[in-house]
Order: C-alpha cells, then structure tokens, then sequence
C-alpha cells in the first residue's frame, strides 16, 4: 500500500512475503571431509591412487595402439552400373543394372535399404575414374 503525505511516500506491506529459512555451516574445519574414521580416509585415498594408476594405464594402451595402412581396392567392378534411389525410403544404393543401350529409368524389386518392394529409380551411372 502506498501512502503519499506532504510529498512523501511511504510504503506499507500487510502481509510478510518473506519466510523464514534457517542457513547452517560448518561450525569447525574438518580436513576428513566428513569421514570419522582415519582409516577410511586412507581406503579411500588408496582406491583413488589405483583408480589414477588405471586411467595411466588405459592411456599407455591407447597411445601403443598403430593404425593399420589404408588400402583402398582400385577394381571394385562397378564400372558402368547404375546408382538408384527408392521410392519408398528414398535411400541411395548401387544397382544390379548396368548401362546398355536400353533405356531404362526405373525397375521394380527388393530395396536393399528397407527390405520392401518398390520402384528404385535409376539415377546416375558409375565410371571408371583415370588414374
């Protein structure tokens, strides 16, 4: 509620939004965190040591690990086939249907891509790249 007298305001409140919450801390330091007994502290220590000596040597085998030579086959005999697409899954695949002097612009089978029978339109050609 505001209350204005002789020019000055004064705010009133009828009713208290604050509620009342309690805040407690530490009253001492405690270097144990929290842990009674000094010998769970050392277990505890222990398990962490072993648990670092773990991730040094996961990282001695990752880091021995050798990369095999990519070797990419040249004569993968598909040369003059057909990429199509499904008119159901529109996935993209390579074709049994090699270029001829037919034209053709789709045929009807399998798609390999969703195991339904569709139309697979015959997109482009595959050629062989000079080396």
């Amino acid at each position: 509620m505001v209350i204005r007298k002789n020019g000055k305001v004064t705010i009133k409140s009828s009713t208290n939004t604050a509620s009342k919450q309690y805040i407690k801390a530490a009253e001492e330091d405690d270097d144990n965190f929290g842990i009674d007994d000094v010998d769970d502290a050392d277990g505890i220590m222990d398990a962490i040591d072993d648990v670092a000596e773990n991730v040094e040597d996961l990282q001695d085998a990752v880091d021995d690990i050798q990369e095999d030579d990519v070797e990419i086959a040249v004569n993968n005999n598909i040369a003059d086939h057909y990429i199509a697409e499904c008119d159901r899954c529109k996935g993209i695949f390579i074709s049994a249907v090699v270029d001829s002097d037919l034209a053709i612009d789709h045929v009807t089978g399998t798609c390999p891509l969703c195991g339904r029978e569709t139309e697979q339109y015959l997109k482009w050609i595959i050629k062989a790249a000079n080396e």
